[in-house]
């Protein structure tokens, strides 16, 4: 009887290091290829504002001006940020890292209920 329930708290600390490992996996996947889709799209946005700083410098023959226009808009979009939404962009960053955690958790359990 003894060996037996070893056996089993052996087991089920097994599957909950199994169960840990596959949500790190997953909170890992999903990091990396949000990171890579960040990369992409600053480096789209990027030529896409180098375009629009040259012409803007075209258009008022300084090309100094045309950067210090599109870096202003880039600044009031910052502050804008700051002030109205960067405490519910941080919570739903947070729920989206929580619910991806533990959605193999769940599985566990309606696993656990067929049984």
């Amino acid at each position: 009887m003894v060996d037996t329930l070893k056996k089993y708290v052996e087991n089920r600390i097994q599957l909950v290091k199994f169960e840990l490992i596959g949500a790190l996996a997953n909170v890992g996947a999903g990091l990396f290829s949000s990171i890579l889709l960040l990369v992409v799209g600053m480096f789209i946005l990027l030529m896409f504002n180098f375009a629009i700083a040259f012409w803007l410098g075209q258009m008022f023959d300084s090309n100094a001006l045309g950067f210090a226009i599109v870096g202003g808009v880039y600044t009031l979009i910052f502050i804008i940020y700051l002030s109205f939404s960067k405490d519910a962009l941080e919570t739903k960053v947070k729920d989206k890292i929580v619910t991806a955690a533990l959605a193999g958790e769940e599985e566990l359990f309606d696993n656990e209920e067929n049984y």
